[in-house]
């Protein structure tokens, strides 16, 4: 573009002169030296562009360095659903339980809305240290009804003995099927067994 504004003039001034009397061979070395003139300056302009706007050069990103997983430990799992009342699976370092039945509620009842209740079940200690009065019944989840978060065992029992443990709850005021999960809890807080009451509100 540039080229042909510088060399259309000089050919217009070309053929002025030639008008006047001016040879054609001093005309085309004009017209050469014009022409070269207009590609040093497009080269010039050209250079100095390149110069004034250098190109990006790619910068490589440096490479992640993964930190490994933590590890998430579960001392105990909690039983979902089933038939029994109770599980005798989870331990501790001492402590270990062995569901033996239903006291009161057994599985299903029908409990009318509002009222209280009181569900108990008889345990085994079947772990190899006394369950203390440290020891406690605690919620772990479904349905508390009204439960506390966490009920003292009223008293010890030893290894290999028999006991009962309750919980004070009230019937949830609307119709339905309600499913609580609890768990004995050792001195140290560390889960170990784990038993569920399970109602009808009709």
């Amino acid at each position: 573009m540039m080229k042909r504004q510088i060399i259309l003039p000089l050919l217009v001034l070309a053929l002025a002169l030639a008008a006047c009397g001016i040879s054609e061979a001093d005309i085309q070395l004009t017209v050469v030296a014009a022409e070269t003139n207009a590609v040093s300056t497009a080269y010039v302009q050209l250079t100095e562009f390149a110069l004034a706007n250098p190109s990006a050069t790619p910068t490589l990103m440096p490479t992640p360095t993964l930190e490994p997983t933590p590890t998430l430990q579960v001392s105990a799992t909690v039983p979902s659903g089933g038939t029994g009342t109770g599980t005798g699976t989870g331990t501790t370092s001492c402590g270990g339980m062995t569901f033996v039945s239903d006291v009161t509620i057994p599985d299903g009842e029908e409990v009318a809305a509002g009222t209280a209740f009181t569900k108990t079940w008889s345990v085994q200690n079947s772990g190899t240290c006394e369950w203390s009065t440290a020891f406690q019944l605690a919620f772990s989840h479904g349905d508390q009804m009204g439960g506390p978060t966490s009920n003292p065992l009223p008293a010890a029992i030893t290894v290999g003995s028999t006991g009962s443990v309750s919980v004070a709850l009230v019937a949830p005021a609307t119709a339905g099927e309600y499913v609580g999960h609890w768990a004995l809890v050792d001195a140290s807080g560390q889960a170990f067994g784990y038993l569920y009451v399970e109602i009808k509100v009709p």
